[in-house]
């Protein structure tokens, strides 16, 4: 099996997953503010006070989620980043230590 890791590659994808979790939390707080623009529209009746504990209890869930799932990219990136960092110091140690066993080092 031919496996080749390229670091570069997992440091990349890294910091994009946090810059697109970045993006999303930025984007999630506006949307947050642009629907508690929009008031209570529903009213204060009966049916009205009904609606909007249903609307809060969902919209909390929702965001709840949404969060959730921002900080779970945004982990995946820091991951990624730890895992190229990882790989790295690993090729540089199996370097040394070939470089260690060549005759032809003088080491």
């Amino acid at each position: 099996m031919d496996l080749r890791i390229s670091v570069e590659s997992l440091r990349t994808a890294g910091t994009g997953l946090q810059a697109a979790g970045g993006r999303f939390a930025t984007a999630l707080e506006q949307f947050r503010v642009e629907l508690a623009g929009h008031g209570e529209p529903w009213g204060t009746d009966d049916i009205g006070s009904l609606i909007g504990a249903a609307h809060a209890e969902v919209s909390d869930f929702a965001f709840e989620c949404y969060a959730d799932a921002r900080d779970e990219v945004i982990a995946s990136g820091e991951d990624l980043v730890g895992m190229a960092e990882r790989y790295e110091l690993l090729e540089q140690d199996n370097l040394a230590l070939m470089t260690a066993m060549d005759p032809k080092s003088g080491v």
